[in-house]
């Protein structure tokens, strides 16, 4: 790519714009980080960090991943203390990491593409909303940018210490998520696919006149034939089982291997190849004693991470964590990630559900990610091969995998964010002489200053409310932290009257993230309740799914009973399929209404709504309780807190059946 290189005066001034965007990106991730009710996954990350500083966290169990951002958050629940914005400190501090990454790479990116990589992470919705979710995706995702960072610099001139760093950046991801194990089959294929670029182009004729036109022509369309390869794969296995998913992919492997082989043999006919080849010196590079520690200090930092800091070798002895804690990080995540493929997809079963939420949010990166990829195939370089590589390989492995979820867009984004960088500078260098370079950069700002107004609806003025797609079925209502407040309240003034606790039990459908919420509550909420069984003991307070409240039936006259959403979502049909052409304006003015004011739409099926939509229930009272608690003023009545409400044909929540 025809791009300008950094020069001392760009570097000045990228120091400073990074010092500005650093901080905005630090006050956008941390200004009311606790606000927005937990998750359901984030309360279970918290509550198992706080086991971690207790000593009674039972090790590593691929059902809730980990377990290095256990370690990271109990040790900052040590330091600063146990609250929602420590628990989601993690994360912030991650993305505010993430933010400044384009600077590091900003001999690569040019000086308008890395400002512009910044700024556009700095207001991307799913950047700021995830670095503001109490989960590991992007903890793991800088995890990922520190591999790709040191895998870029060993192709590119490789290091002795290139080896060990490699492995040690995959056995830290390996701690933090099984996807690690997506990330070394997309880079290791990208590993084979540069050695075949490679040998062919050094079993070029040295003497011939256009050799920099075919070098280009050969990067180009091996990086196009390996993402079209990698696409006919995943479509090749389809919904396969674990067992043919491993089959095919070795197959694949396989053949690209014959490929590298027999491109090598044909280009050592040209030359010595084997000796100056770029595969040649990273071998040779690093000397015998850093090829030893490129094995142990993995398998060492393995071993820690793995057994709790060399203090714990038993593992939870749990289903899908059966055996000792090292056998486990070996083999279980492996073994629960495929038998995730067997179950069927998690979350959302659309084969496009990412390429959905990017338009949605991101449509901006995209447009200029596109005019990066349009630079990257004119003027070939390994930087944007590896960028190109990264972000269409992701998106495309992460489509298949049968796990979709919101929080996992962002793997795919921050490369597509990097590609939109280059597609600036691109755009910069290309109407360098033009009169077009203004009005092109005005209607680009004009686009910036409407997504960073919805980023702050998203992300702070309405945030965690279901009309959003990043909303996933475990977000919490902000009922649950009105009641959660209003059962310590009530148990002190109880505490004082009679000299004991409340009995209150949340049926088990219901208790995260109560979980957390209630961890210093003085009596144990935990209640498993059955269709053919009355609530325990005759509580004094009981959360109830709607499917059970008729345990209560017979106890109407003892119990007040209040109304209650314990968590909230939308799915919106928005791959119904348009059947007459007639149908295509009322298709584009419902996601028009939803770019614009965040309306939510009705599906297209009669019968069928999809409204945003919650789990309910009831919460009962003892009547006798809840009238001393109006009587010394300690009734905050939390089913009175606000709720969203639509302007168009949803109006309010609808109740899930």
């Amino acid at each position: 790519m025809n791009q300008r290189g950094s020069n001392g005066a760009d570097d000045r001034w990228l120091k400073r714009i990074v010092i500005v965007f650093a901080s905005v990106g630090l006050l956008t991730r941390l200004i009311n980080l606790g606000s927005r009710p937990l998750h359901h996954d984030e309360s279970l990350d918290a509550w198992f960090s706080l086991r971690f500083l207790e000593g009674t966290y039972g090790g590593y169990d691929p059902v809730y991943h980990g377990p290095l951002r256990f370690y990271l958050v109990a040790g900052l629940f040590w330091l600063l203390g146990e609250s929602d914005i420590t628990a989601r400190l993690l994360p912030a501090i991650s993305g505010v990491f993430v933010v400044c990454i384009p600077w590091i790479w900003r001999k690569h990116l040019g000086f308008v593409g890395a400002a512009s990589a910044m700024g556009l992470l700095v207001i991307s919705p799913s950047m700021i909303y995830f670095s503001r979710f109490g989960r590991e995706d992007m903890l793991f995702l800088f995890i990922t940018i520190i591999f790709v960072s040191v895998f870029l610099a060993y192709v590119e001139k490789p290091k002795g210490w290139h080896p060990a760093a490699i492995l040690t950046s995959l056995i830290v991801g390996m701690a933090v998520k099984e996807s690690v194990l997506l990330l070394i089959f997309l880079f290791g294929v990208l590993y084979l696919l540069l050695l075949l670029k490679e040998s062919l182009i050094y079993a070029l004729p040295k003497n011939q006149k256009d050799r920099t036109g075919m070098t280009f022509s050969i990067q180009r369309w091996i990086l196009i034939t390996g993402m079209v390869s990698i696409l006919l794969v995943f479509l090749w296995i389809g919904a396969a089982d674990g067992e043919a998913t491993i089959s095919k992919l070795l197959a694949y492997g396989v053949l690209l291997m014959v490929l590298v082989i027999g491109s090598f043999i044909l280009a050592h006919r040209k030359g010595n190849l084997l000796a100056s080849s770029n595969f040649a010196k990273g071998l040779r590079t690093p000397t015998r004693k850093q090829w030893v520690l490129s094995l142990v200090i993995p398998a060492v930092v393995f071993v820690g991470l793995f057994s709790q800091f060399f203090t714990s070798f038993l593992g939870p002895k749990t289903t899908s964590a059966p055996h000792g804690a090292l056998r486990n990080g070996l083999t279980a995540g492996f073994n629960y990630w495929a038998s995730q493929q067997e179950s069927g997809s998690r979350g959302d079963s659309r084969w496009h559900y990412y390429l959905t939420l990017l338009s949605a949010y991101e449509w901006v990166v995209l447009i200029l990610a596109i005019f990066g990829i349009w630079g990257i195939l004119r003027r070939p370089t390994l930087f944007g091969e590896v960028m190109f590589w990264w972000a269409g390989g992701t998106l495309i492995i992460y489509s298949w995998a049968s796990e979709r979820m919101p929080w996992l867009v962002i793997h795919p984004l921050f490369p597509l964010h990097l590609l939109a960088g280059l597609g600036c500078q691109f755009l910069w260098n290309k109407f360098s002489r033009s009169h077009v370079r203004r009005p092109l950069a005005a209607v680009l700002m004009i686009c910036l200053v409407f997504v960073s107004a919805q980023s702050f609806q998203t992300n702070y003025a309405r945030a965690g409310e279901p009309q959003e797609l990043f909303v996933q079925a475990g977000q919490a209502t902000p009922q649950v932290k009105a009641w959660a407040d209003q059962l310590y309240k009530s148990d002190q003034l109880y505490f004082a009257q009679t000299g004991s606790h409340l009995n209150v039990q949340i049926d088990s459908e219901l208790y995260w993230p109560y979980g957390w919420y209630l961890r210093d509550f003085p009596t144990g909420t935990y209640a498993v309740l059955q269709v053919d069984q009355s609530p325990k003991l005759n509580p004094d307070i009981v959360f109830l799914p709607y499917w059970d409240i008729s345990l209560m039936e017979g106890n109407q006259d003892m119990y007040e009973a209040f109304p209650y959403h314990h968590r909230w979502w939308w799915v919106p049909e928005f791959d119904v399929g348009i059947s007459s052409i007639s149908e295509f304006p009322d298709f584009l003015s419902s996601w028009g209404q939803w770019l614009w004011n965040r309306e939510p739409w009705y599906g297209a099926e009669e019968g069928s709504p999809q409204c945003p939509a919650s789990l309910s229930g009831m919460v009962y009272i003892r009547k006798s309780i809840l009238d001393e608690l109006k009587k010394f003023g300690v009734w905050d009545d939390p089913h009175q807190v606000s709720l969203p409400r639509y302007s168009n044909k949803c109006e309010e929540l609808s109740t899930f059946r």
